[in-house]
């Protein structure tokens, strides 16, 4: 089976400042798979040099076509959809307004259907629709940042530190829809999250970047199940 996402020898960097050195990792058609790392180890790098947010060295692979090479949107309307830290809607445009932003590159048609799918999964943003997005609470903020990546109907969704700032028990409602989202559709997804043990309980795989390098990788099972990975990441 083609991988959703293949990548060899990743580069990657700010100016003369390399951050990440030879990454070679890969994700499967319907996986979820978290990377896991202290502060500074690369983890949002990785997921900026795979949208295209910044240049890289390396082969990055989306279904078997080549994207290293392509500017940001061209990326986006291949199939990647970025969740970026920090949620980055647009808090001056409605909630429906940001929708419509994530589904720039669809046919008309498509948009309105998509729009009412995810309003049935977050249905707080569905009774918000016409608020601006800059006025709801954090947590709201967020699934409006991951329904708007969706609206592209991505291949591969990329989310950075979904969970921050979130009340927990917002956390675990966001990770119980990236879970249900992933089984219904079947969307790969690789994920940034400090929360190593909840991310963990939703993860089919995982790997652990020390340095802008990756030193570990597993099942999510096995890496919970290693004993230095839980002194470092789960605090037990």
């Amino acid at each position: 089976m083609t991988a959703a996402l293949a990548v060899t020898g990743l580069t990657a960097g700010y100016g003369s400042l390399i951050v990440l050195r030879d990454l070679t990792f890969h994700v499967e058609p319907g996986e979820i798979v978290v990377i896991l790392g202290a502060n500074g180890a690369g983890k949002t790098t990785t997921l900026r040099a795979l949208s295209g947010e910044i240049p890289a060295e390396g082969t990055i692979e989306l279904a078997d076509r080549q994207v290293g090479g392509l500017r940001a949107d061209q990326r986006a309307r291949l199939g990647i959809g970025h969740v970026p830290e920090g949620r980055g809607t647009f808090v001056d445009l409605t909630v429906e307004e940001n929708l419509r932003l994530g589904a720039y590159h669809r046919p008309a048609r498509e948009v309105p259907g998509a729009m009412e799918r995810w309003f049935e999964v977050f249905p707080q943003l569905a009774e918000r629709r016409g608020q601006l997005a800059g006025s709801m609470s954090g947590g709201e903020q967020q699934m409006l940042a991951v329904a708007r990546a969706l609206m592209g109907a991505p291949k591969l969704l990329l989310l950075d530190e979904p969970s921050m700032g979130l009340a927990p028990m917002l956390v675990a409602e966001l990770f119980r829809s990236l879970a249900e989202m992933n089984r219904q559709t079947g969307t790969a997804m690789l994920l940034v999250e400090q929360n190593a043990e909840l991310a963990l309980s939703v993860a089919d795989r995982a790997y652990v970047l020390e340095h802008g390098r990756i030193v570990s990788t597993g099942t999510a099972e096995e890496l919970r199940g290693d004993d230095s990975i839980r002194r470092a990441y789960l605090g037990v």
